[in-house]
């Protein structure tokens, strides 16, 4: 019994990233040239019609560039399994951007939404200003702010920054707005 349900589980978290883009800023950076909107630009439209951003993310799918912003329509004021927990995504290398909005049904999605809702409604800052705060930190161009999680009983974002080939992850405190740098 210990055996099968070992097996499904491998098969099941084998499965989850075949259906993910590929998150490796070596693939991204080549494709940053080709992207008609920033990461910044990206969450300013995604907010114009599907609420507060809690994530946004460049990834290659099927060698294009999309953009993921995960966005809570009814705002940060409700409960989270009260929000309509969304993604709006879409290739960001066409002349003119015409993303998909998805509302999540499905655990994971739902649970890792709710994580990010949480903790920007803890926070006395946006996303953009969880960016904003680490490229004062490091200069360049930023691809990813990887899923906001508690690390070391703190709320924390993790900004990646791409200044040419290079590679930087700025983790920003989301209750003070500290920071701190790893490559």
């Amino acid at each position: 019994m210990k055996t099968k349900l070992l097996i499904i589980m491998i098969g099941l978290v084998s499965s989850i990233g075949t259906f993910a883009g590929d998150h490796d800023p070596k693939a991204i950076i080549p494709l940053l040239k080709s992207a008609k909107m920033s990461l910044l630009q990206g969450i300013d439209y995604a907010e114009k019609f599907s609420g507060v951003s809690t994530s946004a993310k460049f990834e290659v799918e099927d060698g294009k560039l999309m953009l993921s912003v995960y966005t809570v329509p009814e705002g940060l004021g409700v409960e989270p399994e009260k929000a309509s927990l969304t993604e709006v995504s879409g290739d960001v290398g066409q002349a003119h951007f015409k993303p998909n909005v998805e509302v999540f049904t499905d655990k994971e999605h739902l649970a890792r939404a709710s994580v990010h809702m949480t903790l920007f409604q803890l926070s006395p800052f946006t996303l953009k200003q969880v960016i904003n705060k680490a490229l004062y930190f490091q200069k360049g161009t930023p691809i990813d702010v990887r899923n906001p999680t508690v690390r070391s009983h703190r709320p924390v974002a993790d900004v990646v920054i791409v200044d040419d080939d290079d590679v930087y992850t700025i983790s920003v405190d989301l209750l003070s707005g500290c920071t701190q740098i790893t490559r």
